[in-house]
């Protein structure tokens, strides 16, 4: 998983386990874990979710203890977090090492009969390995105990309900879906799905190639330095801005920010999606020449998204959603959380855009927000609001002992 591009992962392990341990801090009082589990007969077995910066957490339970995985079709397994299998004593097996966007690696290890249930059913995941994500819950504004990946998907067909905010698991072999939707045929390589897919430039080109499904990806559309450089599309695709482009468990990665005409998949057209041309040091998304891109989830939230892997296709379904305009970060501002994740600094600042233009500098830790404290729920809004044009954010910030107010005045760039 990665904030904005895909996870590949070195010696994944292909069996079905996951372990589930007490919760960490922030653990709602409230939580579906308390609640009675339906029978794992009902169908559709229906899972809450939480849908943040289009990423996609499910509620999974040790016991009556809530924990947080991301659901990522760009994981080839499913994995809990290293730490939290140290912290509680969970037994830990040959190690291994990750990696995934960004140039640098993680550890991670085999886990020893580890088992967690969904929330509010009493469906039981079973989860073989670890890795260590400690570098993205901050990055994220998540937490993050582990993630769900195609050996907890292939099990079901699966609806993501980004509108209810809900899971919808079906038994394959009863599933009949007769929809609205579009058929894709779905490829696997690496336990990974891949779509072909059609890039359409302004200029008329019409450039195709497979795609990975990256529903744990949070930008629209990514396409491989190889490809980018391949087909001139620095070029081609009119202005775009160097900047950071999100990160993984390597680290972040910077790119070249734009729009392409659309992308087709199948008979569905999406136009105009920002689009991130990866260059150098981008892990997976560098130098690859097997695939040509990823679709995230600020494409695939425009849609209910049924990933049927029993029967190799993904179904999307179009909502009052569907039709809503691309838009990237106005602000040119990167935040990083505290490990308790309830307060944010500066952590990078896009040269020449907003944030550099009032002076914020990397360091600065957020006070308030419009004059109300910068809280963990108001740093979730705040990230959403730098995507509006014309949108006014008074920050006030501290450096040092001292503090100061600057106003950021967003403006569409692309």
């Amino acid at each position: 998983m990665r904030n904005g591009l895909p996870l590949r992962m070195r010696h994944l392990i292909a069996t079905v386990a996951l372990i589930a341990a007490p919760a960490a801090a922030q653990v709602p009082d409230s939580t579906p874990c308390t609640a009675p589990a339906t029978t794992a007969a009902a169908q559709p077995a229906r899972i809450p979710i939480d849908v943040y910066s289009n990423h996609v957490y499910v509620k999974v339970c040790a016991g009556d203890r809530p924990l947080d995985f991301i659901l990522d079709t760009g994981a080839g397994a499913t994995f809990l977090d290293l730490h939290t299998a140290e912290r509680f004593g969970i037994k830990l097996g040959s190690g291994f090492v990750g990696r995934g966007a960004g140039a640098g690696t993680i550890a991670g290890a085999q886990l020893d009969n580890a088992n967690v249930r969904l929330a509010g059913s009493s469906l039981v995941q079973h989860v073989p390995s670890a890795l260590d994500l400690s570098r993205l819950p901050p990055r994220e504004g998540h937490r993050m105990d582990g993630i769900l990946g195609y050996d907890f998907i292939n099990r079901f067909v699966i609806a993501i309900d980004y509108v209810k905010q809900e899971l919808r698991l079906y038994d394959a072999r009863e599933f009949k879906y007769e929809g609205p939707g579009s058929s894709i045929p779905v490829t696997f390589a690496n336990n990974h799905p891949h779509v072909d897919a059609e890039v359409r430039l302004a200029d008329g080109a019409a450039l195709k190639g497979r795609m990975v499904v990256d529903v744990g990806a949070s930008g629209s559309l990514s396409l491989t330095q190889t490809f980018a450089d391949q087909n001139h599309l620095r070029d081609r695709v009119g202005k775009t801005i160097h900047r950071r482009a999100g990160g993984g468990v390597g680290g972040a990665v910077v790119a070249d920010i734009g729009r392409i005409e659309s992308l087709k998949l199948g008979d569905i057209e999406i136009a105009r999606p920002v689009t991130s041309l990866a260059g150098e040091n981008a892990g997976v998304m560098s130098g690859n020449g097997e695939w040509i891109g990823n679709i995230g989830g600020d494409i695939l939230r425009r849609f209910t998204v049924y990933l049927d892997y029993p029967h190799k296709r993904m179904i999307l379904e179009p909502h009052d959603g569907t039709k809503e305009a691309f838009e990237a970060d106005m602000s040119g501002l990167g935040l990083i959380m505290n490990d308790s994740l309830t307060s944010a600094a500066v952590d990078y600042v896009a040269p020449g855009l907003a944030a550099e233009q009032v002076g914020l500098a990397v360091g600065d830790t957020l006070v308030s927000i419009d004059g109300q404290p910068a809280n963990a729920s108001a740093i979730r809004e705040l990230r959403k609001r730098f995507r509006r044009d014309g949108e006014r954010i008074v920050l006030e910030v501290r450096r040092g002992g001292e503090t100061r107010t600057v106003t950021l005045v967003l403006r569409r760039l692309l």
